[in-house]
C-alpha cells in the first residue's frame, strides 16, 4: 500500500510564528516546574530540555483545544505545551508510575494539566483535539508502533492533527550517534524498553505506517540537530467511501 502524503503546498501542521526567545523562556519555565522533584528526575529533565529542541516541536502543536501527549515520561513536553500556550488543556499519559509521579509534581494548573498512568498499545486516548509523541515509538516493535499511530487515529476528528517526532534509520553517521545515547539513556535507566534492541524506522516505512494508520503525514527536517531527528506531521485522514457498483 503507497504512503498518502498531503500535497507540498498543504502543510498538514502550519508551526505559529512566536519569536524563539518566547519559546526558550516557556522551556524555562516548564523545567522550572521540577525544582523539587528528586536529583535523577531533574539531572534527567534538564538534559532533555537540552538536547532534544522541544520548542522546535512545540510550534506545531495547535494552540487551542485538548492536547494528548503519549509517552510522556516525566512530563516535560506536556509542561511546555500548557507554558507556550495557557489555552491549551493537556493529558500525559505514560506506562511508568515512577515518571508519572515526578510529572504530577510539576502540576501546578490541575484543570488544565493532568498527568495518568496508562499503556499507550493496548489503551486508546480519550477523544480530543491533537495528540503529540515526542522520542518513544522506537522503544516499541513496529507492530506496537503502528497500534499506537491507530489508537491515536481513534481519539481524533478527521482532519485531526498528530505530531511526532521521531528518529530515522539512515545511511548517515548521525544515526549512529542517535543509537549510542538511547543505548546509554537506557542502560543509566532513564529509558523503559529497548534492552535488547531499537527499532527505528526509515522514512519511507514510518510513512507507510501512518498511512496504514488512517494518516496523511509529510515530514519537518529538525535543523541542525546531532541526531536523526525528524517530526511527523500527521493529520487523520477522511474515511474512503465504499465503492458503489
Amino acid at each position: 500500500m503507497a504512503a498518502r502524503r498531503a500535497p507540498p503546498s498543504s502543510n498538514p501542521t502550519p508551526p505559529h510564528s512566536d519569536p524563539p526567545r518566547l519559546g526558550r523562556a516557556a522551556l524555562g519555565r516548564a523545567v522550572h516546574r521540577y525544582r523539587a522533584a528528586p536529583i535523577g528526575a531533574r539531572l534527567f529533565v534538564h538534559g532533555r530540555a537540552f538536547l532534544s529542541d522541544l520548542t522546535f516541536v512545540e510550534k506545531f502543536v495547535p494552540r487551542n483545544g485538548f492536547i494528548v501527549d503519549l509517552g510522556c515520561g516525566h512530563g516535560l513536553f506536556a509542561c511546555l505545551l500548557r507554558e507556550a500556550s495557557q489555552t491549551r488543556r493537556v493529558l500525559g499519559i505514560d506506562l511508568d508510575p515512577r515518571k508519572i509521579e515526578v510529572a504530577r509534581g510539576a502540576v501546578r494548573d490541575t484543570q488544565w494539566l493532568r498527568f495518568e498512568v496508562g499503556d499507550i498499545v493496548k489503551d486508546r486516548p480519550p477523544h480530543c483535539d491533537a495528540v503529540t509523541i515526542v522520542d518513544v515509538l522506537y522503544l516499541l516493535p513496529f507492530e506496537q508502533q503502528e497500534q499506537v499511530l491507530r489508537n491515536a487515529a481513534a481519539a481524533l476528528g478527521e482532519g485531526g492533527p498528530l505530531v511526532v517526532k521521531a528518529q530515522e534509520r539512515r545511511a548517515d553517521p548521525r544515526y549512529a550517534i542517535t543509537y549510542a545515547q538511547e543505548m546509554v539513556t537506557v542502560g543509566l535507566g532513564f529509558t523503559r524498553g529497548g534492552r535488547e534492541r531499537f527499532f527505528f524506522p526509515s522514512r519511507e516505512e514510518a510513512l507507510e505506517m501512518f498511512a496504514r494508520a488512517g494518516f496523511v503525514a509529510e515530514v519537518e527536517e529538525m535543523p541542525r540537530r546531532p541526531y536523526t531527528d525528524v517530526i511527523y506531521l500527521a493529520r487523520k485522514a477522511p474515511l474512503t467511501p465504499p465503492a458503489t457498483a
